[in-house]
């Protein structure tokens, strides 16, 4: 049986996004007010708050309680996949429980799995190239590129059974912790170059088998 990202399994369900998920997208500039905004307060998430496949604090705006209230329908849940939504490149990231209570932002949406969709497993999924071209062909605005919610509620999805979907997606998590450790070390070494290049080459440091 063919799908969007190939053969699969007869024993797989093919099915839309929208069937699979809820599909929310941010509060609309009418919901969400620049008065909203507070020095401490609630977190909401923005495109720049999803860094590295993670949602990160750093590029968060922070809102009032009293107005986290009045949006409380785009508060985030633990196993929440928060996508972007405008702009370039369509990058997403699943929410663990300390995002529980975060604000989804006006330029993303959070798709909320079924319980019959692993998060993990439609995270990975939502990777793969086949699926970000799909996105990539149906996107709207020529000056702001824009994916909406209906478009991606339209996704086709390939979903394995229950127990494939944990296997598949813990397989695919054991190799992300391998190449994040990876790029931990390719990080380290290049910065220890950096501090040692100036040094070795004035001479200020010579190497040990050279003295």
């Amino acid at each position: 049986m063919s799908a969007l990202i190939g053969p699969v399994p007869d024993t797989w369900h093919r099915l839309l996004l929208g069937d699979a998920c809820q599909v929310q997208a941010g509060p609309s500039g009418a919901t969400f007010r620049p008065a909203d905004r507070a020095s401490h307060g609630v977190r909401m998430v923005t495109p720049k708050s999803i860094q590295d496949d993670r949602i990160v604090a750093d590029g968060c705006v922070t809102i009032r309680p009293e107005a986290a209230d009045r949006m409380k329908r785009y508060a985030l849940r633990e196993g929440d996949i928060v996508c972007t939504r405008v702009g370039n490149g369509r990058r997403h990231a699943l929410a663990g429980p300390e995002h529980t209570g975060w604000l989804l932002g006006g330029a993303c949406l959070f798709l909320r799995p079924h319980a019959a969709v692993l998060p993990r497993y439609l995270n990975h999924y939502l990777r793969q190239p086949m699926v970000q071209d799909w996105l990539a062909q149906r996107v709207t605005g020529a000056v702001v590129p824009t994916v909406t919610a209906g478009t991606l509620g339209d996704l086709p999805l390939a979903l394995p059974p229950w127990e494939t979907q944990h296997a598949i997606a813990d397989l695919l998590d054991a190799l992300d912790e391998k190449i994040s450790a990876h790029h931990a070390i390719i990080r380290s070494t290049e910065e220890l170059g950096r501090v040692l290049a100036p040094a070795l080459l004035t001479g200020a440091v010579l190497p040990p088998d050279s003295l």
